[in-house]
């Protein structure tokens, strides 16, 4: 009892700083937020990312607190809870294709950690689950190009079960910096088309995506949010608009993917990031980038430093990239 009053007490924090953080309350203050971080990006891309920013963050709002009740999005619909994680789901609007899933728990270890373990591609493997019956497995995940400090496009490819074609996904990753709430936000949204996923690659030399067989390229569109807790415990949410390219998804796919795909992942991705506090092989490796070194010293400094250094310093590491930007 004593364990699940802890996760329902960290929940209330990241609750209580999506609902009541003045700087996440309405486009204006999510505006100011995207444009210290991207001062020289195109006033249209700025535009973009502080939509993404609020829809998400609208889709976070939703799984607040323990009543679920309908909304504009629909009704959450608990799929797991145990004292670690919690796992959800609802339908999309009548004749979408898209699911929303919805995966939140809390993980050991400080916030550029937990980001750490969700933006370095090659640790997938370690920690989304590898199945032979009925099979899952996760067959391709690297980067595909770094556009930004705080931005890059990467490649997912799945084996799934039979006779279902394997799975790909080309993301777009891109990390906001909300310091002064002890928080971090990641879009995640997919390039489906492969003339643009070439055109954001072009100019690096062997980047571009080989054309898999029999495999389809899916829709997505979410992110999480990693809310510190403490310097050693880090609260996290995960919402995603997921397209599967079928024409009927039975509730037996979807019991399997949030009951045990998605409650899996959650279990071993607390497990890598242990893994990685502890500094255990390529995984302590992977935290020496200055993403994470960025972070780990803002986390650490009081509010009032963190609003002045963060956007400034983030901007200078940016500038080291160039101006690339990617539109989604």
């Amino acid at each position: 009892m004593e364990r699940k009053q802890k996760i329902k007490d960290f929940r209330k924090q990241l609750d209580t700083t999506l609902l009541t953080s003045p700087g996440l309350a309405n486009k204006d203050a999510i505006r100011k937020l995207v444009q210290s971080q991207l001062q020289s990006a195109p006033a249209e891309v700025q535009e973009k990312r502080v939509a993404q920013v609020s829809n998400m963050l609208d889709i976070q709002r939703s799984a607040c607190g323990n009543d679920f009740k309908s909304s504009k999005h629909g009704a959450w619909k608990l799929k797991e809870d145990t004292e670690g994680y919690r796992v959800m789901y609802r339908e999309g609007p009548e004749g979408s294709p898209f699911h929303t899933l919805l995966t939140e728990g809390y993980a050991d270890g400080p916030v550029d950690v937990c980001l750490g373990a969700a933006w370095e591609l090659s640790l997938y493997k370690n920690w989304w689950p590898q199945y032979n019956f009925p099979t899952f497995k996760v067959l391709t995940s690297c980067r595909l190009k770094k556009v930004r400090l705080d931005e890059q496009i990467s490649l997912l490819r799945m084996k799934v079960p039979w006779p279902l074609s394997d799975r790909e996904v080309v993301l777009d990753y891109f990390e906001l910096e909300c310091f002064e709430d002890d928080l971090v936000i990641v879009l995640l949204n997919s390039i489906s088309d492969t003339d643009s996923i070439n055109e954001h690659l072009r100019g690096l030399t062997g980047n571009e995506i080989l054309e898999a067989k029999n495999t389809v390229r899916l829709n997505f569109s979410g992110g999480f949010a990693l809310k510190k807790i403490d310097s050693n415990t880090t609260y996290f949410r995960t919402v995603g608009n997921l397209d599967l390219k079928l024409d009927f998804v039975p509730p037996s796919l979807i019991n399997f993917i949030s009951r045990q795909l998605l409650a899996s992942a959650c279990n071993l991705y607390r497990k890598v990031v242990i893994a990685m506090v502890k500094g255990d092989g390529e995984f302590g490796n992977a935290l020496e980038g200055p993403l994470y070194v960025r972070i780990r010293e803002h986390m650490c400094l009081n509010n009032e430093i963190k609003n002045t250094a963060g956007p400034k310093a983030l901007q200078n590491e940016n500038s080291e990239l160039g101006d690339n930007h990617v539109e989604t």
